[in-house]
This record gives structure tokens, C-alpha cells and sequence, in this order.
């Protein structure tokens, strides 16, 4: 591991550590809320940057099966330990999502929420099965984002990015702390002979 990443890791595993119970007890993502009902009643959803699974208890709730993501094994065993995973339909797993690889068409949805490694773009598109559905919001760069362009979406850049999807939501400068903002979509993956 890189010592940017080994060096992030340890900050995330800090964080995780020392305000455990303010994660544990957060909501999950609005726009995950919000647009719940385009889920679907069964079926494999990636939870990418997972955190402590807040996300990933919402959906297997909804009787989906989760396979939650991040790079800290810390969140991971508190989100897996906060709630008792009766329905077995969670599965946590430490990975490193500059190297992420997946299965084409073995995915039914993908959330990735406050997380952003470009590389996972192009993965997901194809890991999700025709009529998948995909979630994601994170930061909006700005003029004073320039320090760490690598964090920021560009304005535009989910729409770009994934062109041929259903966009079912949409929507940019959403106001998501001090002077932050996020570029939100939720799209499905076209069926071949509807494109």
C-alpha cells in the first residue's frame, strides 16, 4: 500500500474509532430514501465506500443482499456488528477500490455514496445487469477544491460518465455541508434493445 493510502487509512480508522457511535447512529443517505422505490424487491447490491453499513442495513431491510465495500476494516466490523444480521443478507469486505474488478452483469444495484476513485466508474457501468440500477452522490469540485481535484466530481461528470443510462434523478449543487456540494444521480443501466 502506497503511504498516501496507508496514510488515509489510518486517519479513516481514527475517525471510525473515536466517533463510533455518531456514525453508527447517522441515517442513511437521503437520496437513498428518497428514491427507494426505483430498488428492486430481490437481488445484489454493492455498497461501495460502505463506511459502517448504515446504507447496507437500509437495503437489506428491504430484503435485498448486500455486499458492503471500504478499505477500513474498522468501519466494517462496527456497521457489521451494529445491527444483528439476522436475514444473513450482508456480507463485508475490505477492499481497496483503486483495484477494484468485478463480474460483468452480476450486480442488480450499486451505491456509492461520499466516495470517489474514478477508476470504479467504468467497473460499475459494467458490473451492473441490464435494468440495474445505480446510486451516487459525492463532493462537487469548486474553484477552492483545487488542492485535491482527485475528490471532487467535475461539474457534469456523472451525467458524462454515464451516458446510455436511464436517468431517472439528477441534480447538481445540492448543499451538503459548510460550503460543500454534491452531484447526485440515479440512473438504470438501458436494456440492449431499448439504447
Amino acid at each position: 500500500m502506497e503511504r498516501n493510502a496507508e496514510m488515509a487509512l489510518r486517519h479513516w480508522n481514527e475517525r471510525y474509532v473515536e466517533n463510533a457511535e455518531s456514525w453508527l447512529n447517522r441515517p442513511p443517505r437521503q437520496m437513498l430514501v428518497d428514491w427507494a422505490h426505483v430498488l428492486p424487491e430481490r437481488g445484489v447490491v454493492l455498497d461501495a465506500g460502505a463506511g459502517v453499513c448504515v446504507n447496507a442495513h437500509f437495503m437489506v431491510e428491504r430484503g435485498l443482499s448486500v455486499i458492503a465495500m471500504d478499505f477500513s476494516e474498522v468501519a466494517l466490523r462496527l456497521g457489521v456488528r451494529s445491527e444483528s444480521n439476522e436475514k444473513g443478507n450482508l456480507e463485508a469486505v475490505v477492499c481497496n477500490m483503486e483495484q477494484l474488478d468485478l463480474p460483468d452483469d452480476s450486480l442488480d444495484v450499486i451505491v456509492n455514496f461520499f466516495f470517489l476513485e474514478r477508476n470504479s466508474l467504468r467497473v460499475y457501468q459494467r458490473a451492473l445487469k441490464e435494468g440495474g440500477v445505480i446510486f451516487f452522490e459525492t463532493l462537487l469540485g469548486m474553484d477552492e477544491d483545487k488542492l485535491t481535484p482527485e475528490y471532487y466530481l467535475q461539474r457534469g461528470e456523472l451525467l458524462r460518465t454515464f451516458t446510455g443510462f436511464e436517468i431517472i434523478h439528477w441534480d447538481e449543487g445540492v448543499p451538503c455541508g459548510d460550503k460543500k456540494f454534491s452531484e447526485q444521480l440515479v440512473a438504470r443501466k438501458q436494456l440492449e434493445g431499448r439504447r
